[in-house]
């Protein structure tokens, strides 16, 4: 049955009917203890959705966070299927069939606005993130145009508080954002950016994906929950923004294009980020719900945000059959460290498909810069479990012929083994890796005996336990 989920408040709504909502009523401080108590529910087996409604400094505004939870909470949010095979192949059916976002009047997200000059930590609540950290920061959905040809690109950035009224935004040049900034600076005209705070679940799940630059990440999202996003014109910028988002806050990158400062702050790969000079937004305005939510994401913090992954889940799956057709059964973007490790599935039928592998490995690459590594199996190996792909690489891999080092490309500065080349004016870029676990064409054809090969699995008879033991011993069986 579909849900309506429109926004952040109906989402935890659900989150509550579903009994894995946690209402945190004591007064607690934002900038560190919020991020904190975080990090302890998201590492429970099971996190729940998180609503803070006694922020210390700000009694009238409220955060949230891990709201989207796996497969079977986003499900439940749309009415979806609630497993991660069924919901993955419906992100990948939803890449084929967008759904434009539609402009309505008026909407929630405007019963405040306040017009620049402003303090945006007087009206919505910052973080830290962790211990260590100096500056504070939002994690919103970030709305910019390409000036040039208008194509509209969602993506989540992270935007860092500098003096009253401005701000910076970690639109870095190798994502789509910082590629219209790029552009802006090219000819020497302001680009308007609004950020998001608290968009509906499939919002934020489609800006986390990485589509193909030009694809719009709303459309996308309306083809998630099928149903157009609603949008509303911003006050003081040429934009559209979800509309039934708690905060928008408006503004522009501007000719100099000055830089901030910003950093560290704790990545999704367990390390402190470096200080970086992201460039610097102007704020015009701010639109804001009564008692606006914030929604904190920080990485690291353990589990709770899992479907977060769905999107690029699909996009690789898409890329790579895109390539090589069914040649490619499946493919998996491990959990950790997400997007620097893809585990791909083949199925290699006949003797020409030999080496394929390898060209299947060298398109992940262009997946993303921050893919360090490509492990490839056969098509009996369970890719989601990585017991199972670590024996295929064991037994099935030899490193002298089948592990590929490609000479060092494009990473991120996250990766704190090509990060720390910055700090020497050195290119971020690291080498990468393919690991061939799939078993070589003459090998897996090759008889010790009829109808066995060296890769044969040991088998045995199907046996029901129950036919063995004594019925008072029944209860031990898994």
């Amino acid at each position: 049955m579909k849900v309506d989920v429109i926004d952040l408040r109906t989402a935890l709504t659900t989150c509550e009917r579903l009994g894995e909502l946690i209402c945190i009523k004591k007064q607690v401080e934002p900038y560190v203890e919020i991020p904190s108590i975080m990090n302890a529910v998201g590492r429970q087996r099971q996190p729940c959705a998180l609503l803070f409604e006694n922020i210390k400094g700000y009694p009238q505004a409220r955060a949230a966070g891990k709201f989207l939870g796996g497969a079977q909470r986003f499900g439940a949010f749309y009415g979806l299927p609630q497993d991660f095979p069924s919901l993955k192949r419906h992100f990948l059916e939803a890449l084929e069939k967008p759904i434009p976002p539609r402009l309505i009047q008026n909407s929630a997200c405007k019963e405040n606005i306040v017009y620049a000059p402003l303090d945006i930590t007087s009206i919505i609540p910052p973080v830290k993130g962790a211990l260590d950290v100096d500056s504070l920061y939002y994690q919103p959905v970030v709305v910019t145009k390409d000036p040039k040809n208008g194509q509209r690109n969602t993506g989540i950035y992270r935007a860092a508080v500098q003096e009253t009224g401005r701000l910076t935004v970690n639109a870095r040049t190798d994502r789509h954002g910082g590629l219209q900034l790029t552009t802006a600076k090219a000819m020497n005209v302001p680009l308007p950016v609004a950020l998001v705070i608290g968009a509906e679940p499939a919002v934020w799940i489609a800006a986390n994906a990485k589509l193909p630059y030009g694809h719009d990440e709303l459309s996308y999202a309306g083809a998630i929950k099928g149903s157009p996003v609603d949008l509303v014109k911003c006050e003081t910028i040429d934009l559209e923004v979800p509309a039934h988002a708690e905060v928008i806050i408006e503004g522009e990158f501007r000719p100099p294009f000055e830089w901030g400062v910003e950093g560290p702050w704790p990545e999704y790969l367990k390390y402190l980020g470096m200080k970086i000079n992201p460039p610097i937004m102007h704020i015009t305005a701010v639109t804001y719900r009564n008692n606006p939510i914030n929604y904190v994401s920080i990485p690291a913090s353990g589990g709770g945000d899992e479907a977060l992954g769905l999107p690029n889940q699909a996009q690789l799956l898409r890329l790579l059959r895109e390539f090589a057709g069914d040649f490619v059964v499946d493919s998996f973007l491990t959990p950790v460290p997400l997007l620097h490790h893809a585990i791909i599935k083949v199925r290699k039928s006949e003797p020409h498909h030999e080496g394929l592998q390898i060209n299947v490995a060298l398109t992940a690459f262009s997946f993303s810069p921050t893919l360090d590594m490509v492990t490839i199996v056969d098509e009996d190996i369970n890719i989601h479990d990585l017991a199972d792909v670590d024996w295929a690489i064991c037994t099935r891999c030899n490193p002298a012929k089948q592990v590929h080092i490609l000479p060092e490309a494009r990473t991120t500065q996250i990766v704190p083994i090509a990060g720390v080349r910055e700090l020497d004016n050195e290119p971020i870029v690291k080498a990468k890796m393919i690991v061939d676990a799939t078993i070589p064409w003459n090998y897996k054809t090759r008889e010790i005996s009829p109808g066995l090969t060296f890769f044969s699995k040991s088998r045995w008879l199907d046996i029901d336990l129950s036919d063995y033991v004594e019925p008072k011993d029944r209860d031990k069986l898994g």
